[in-house]
Formats: structure tokens, sequence, C-alpha cells
């Protein structure tokens, strides 16, 4: 995928995860920017990260359990993980539940 690609659909990415948190009450879990990474902070402390693997057209997510890479399907017009096939928004929103203890999803 070419440079200016991967930033475009990434930051497409970053915009919805954004989104998603519009409703949520900050003092129980907010996403903001970080040096190019979207950080999500929890109310017990726990932060998760996403950030761009431009080098490898990738976009990371480290969570509390573990750490996930996707790579982006044309076909689809998804993130999906290299090992476990979860979409990028599936397994985010349910770590996020788990997180904050009541439904999310973007």
């Amino acid at each position: 995928m070419e440079p200016s690609e991967f930033t475009k659909k990434t930051k497409l990415v970053y915009d919805q995860i954004f989104d998603g948190f519009d409703d949520i009450d900050p003092d129980i879990a907010e996403a903001e920017d970080s040096a190019d990474n979207v950080r999500i902070t929890f109310a017990n402390g726990t932060v998760f990260v996403i950030n761009r693997q431009r080098p490898t057209s990738q976009i990371w997510l480290a969570t509390k359990r573990s750490g996930y890479h996707f790579n982006y399907t044309q076909e689809n017009n998804t993130w999906v993980c290299d090992k476990s096939g979860a979409e990028l928004f599936e397994l985010l929103g349910k770590e996020i539940s788990e997180q904050i203890k009541q439904p999310f999803s973007f």
C-alpha cells in the first residue's frame, strides 16, 4: 500500500475510534491523540495504544491482555488481525466493553 493511502486509511480508523467515545463519560474512558497514536485511558488506569506501523502497513493494538497486528483487506475494506482473523473494531469493542463493564461498539 502506498504511504499516502495508508495514512488516509488509518486516519479514518482513528476518527472512528474517537467518534466511538463521543457518548462515553471521560471519567470512565477517554481516547486521545498522542504522537500519531491513539491512547485509550480507562478509570482503572489501564491504557490501550493503537498505532500505525508504516513499514509494514499495519495497525497495532496493545491492550492489557495482548498485542495485535492488523492488515488492511481491500475486498472487505476492513482491518483484520494477522493471527486470529478478528476484525479491528469488533476486537477493540470487546476489549473496551470488558474494561468499562458495559456494552461498547463502534
